[in-house]
């Protein structure tokens, strides 16, 4: 019964995870074809076939227009295939367009004038930039998002912060007037006006407040040792599990814990507040739990550099049940965490409509530039070529997310691979988008476009960098595989 059941599960991933790659893929590359065929159809393009997939079609109609919209057996991609294309990769067919007629002419990519070729061929990767905000700004809309939150969890000693009044425990809902969702817009906020007075309004406990302070150069040191200064007002973020000191004589003085040190783990499960550790305590009536703690590395070469620890501790039982939880924590296990109550450092926040679009382009953002850093690791030799991925795990991380998280995870996850795609079709790779754009340029600058033969090399020396590309990427996907 074992290897049928096993085979069994296989097949049932296998078949999730199909649908989910069918479903991301066809979504990403009919939104990237649309965008040049509307951009084409605006200035006159004859379009003779829309396809997503290549190979044989297995299943297409005729439009009005006389554009064949098709799918391909094997859907690795798509393409639109203008009148005067030789191939799919719109390289053109010079027999064909020197015979041309006036009104074929008139329909044909390749006599466009060269700014309305340069916009037909951005349209793609446009299209997908717009289908991946249009995609996060819905679910931040919908769903918000989890955020790290903007209540003080440190104050540094000297700095503006606590000079200015901030206590810990203090939470920013303002800076200049300014909404603060999550700790991140405190540190852009500060960012940009050193030696300026913010105006920043704070909720400590029921009450508001409005409290001045005027960001100063702080000196911090780099992960090298060496001093560096930013510009900043000494705070920082909420740590669930800060602890401020341990009791004397308690049972986790005696276990080894310390002030400073940050619990992350009660029995193995993440910490999201000292609540957590409360109920351990609770539940556990005088048995043993497990803590799982981070310390700052003492004489450490590393400047902030901390190890992983675990502890057994028993906590003591407590017969109050009127007493807060700072006291019950303390009176039991003689930890007392650095903010009273039970402040977390992740929290979740919903969004109107012009600060989901916001969140929504900046997390685009943050996709294309952590996609360039990584392409310039590999270039250097300094990435980890491992986390390249093709097809087989795109189709295995899709599967994993339809099955665990659903189908809004899985169109969220769409959107991340629709600007990967967007970018990576802008590289100056002939057989791109951007190698298009490339020779667009060439022909812009020299009055005249490339010769032939030089065109048909880029091109030949472009799908090789491609199927290159995809063939490494697919290794990598098969080896991790196997490994799995």
């Amino acid at each position: 019964m074992e290897i049928p059941t096993t085979i069994l599960g296989w097949a049932y991933a296998i078949g999730v995870g199909g649908l989910g790659f069918l479903f991301v893929i066809t979504l990403v590359v009919f939104v990237h074809e649309l965008g040049h065929f509307l951009a084409a159809r605006y200035f006159g393009v004859r379009v003779e076939s829309f396809s997503i997939g290549f190979g044989r079609a297995v299943a297409g109609f005729k439009d009005s227009y006389g554009t064949h919209w098709k799918i391909g057996w094997l859907p690795l991609g798509g393409y639109v295939k203008f009148w005067g294309d030789e191939s799919v990769s719109s390289t053109p067919d010079h027999e064909k367009l020197e015979r041309a007629s006036e009104a074929e002419r008139a329909g044909s990519f390749h006599h466009k004038p060269l700014y309305q070729k340069a916009i037909i061929a951005v349209g793609g990767p446009v299209a997908n930039f717009i289908l991946a905000l249009f995609i996060l700004s819905g679910m931040y809309l919908i769903y918000g998002d989890y955020v790290v939150s903007p209540q003080i969890g440190r104050l540094l000693k000297g700095a503006p912060a606590e000079a200015a009044g901030f206590q810990i425990g203090d939470t920013l809902l303002s800076i200049d007037g300014a909404k603060i969702y999550e700790f991140d817009d405190i540190v852009s906020s500060v960012s940009v006006a050193q030696g300026r007075e913010l105006d920043v309004l704070v909720r400590r406990g029921t009450e508001e407040m409005s409290l001045k302070v005027t960001p100063q150069p702080i000196e911090k040191r780099d992960p090298f040792g060496a001093k560096v200064m930013d510009a900043g007002i000494g705070i920082g973020p909420v740590t669930p599990g800060d602890i401020k000191e341990i009791s004397p004589g308690s049972p986790a003085e005696a276990a080894g814990l310390k002030a400073g040190d940050v619990v992350y783990e009660v029995d193995g499960r993440p910490l999201e507040s000292f609540a957590d550790v409360a109920k351990a305590i609770a539940d556990s009536a005088g048995r043993t739990i497990h803590l799982t703690v981070s310390r700052e590395v003492a004489n450490s070469k590393k400047p902030g550099e901390r190890e992983t620890l675990k502890f057994e501790i028993t906590p003591k039982a407590v017969a109050s049940t009127a007493a807060g939880m700072d006291q019950t924590i303390s009176d039991s296990t003689g930890i007392v965490p650095r903010i009273p109550g039970a402040p977390k450092s992740v929290i979740s926040v919903t969004f109107g409509p012009i600060d989901a679009v916001e969140r929504a382009a900046s997390r685009i953002r943050f996709i294309v530039v952590k996609t360039l850093n990584f392409i310039g690791q590999l270039l250097t030799g300094t990435g980890d070529y491992q986390q390249l991925s093709g097809p087989i795990g795109i189709a295995k991380v899709s599967g994993q997310v339809l099955l665990v998280f659903g189908v809004v995870a899985l169109i969220n996850l769409a959107a991340v691979l629709s600007v990967s795609i967007g970018l990576l079709n802008l590289f100056p790779i002939p057989m791109l988008d951007g190698g298009h754009l490339l020779y667009y340029g060439i022909e812009a600058v020299r009055g005249r476009p490339l010769g032939e033969r030089a065109q048909e090399l880029g091109f030949q020396i472009g799908f090789m960098l491609v199927v290159s590309l995809m063939l490494f990427a697919t290794w990598n996907d098969v080896t991790k595989f196997l490994m799995f």
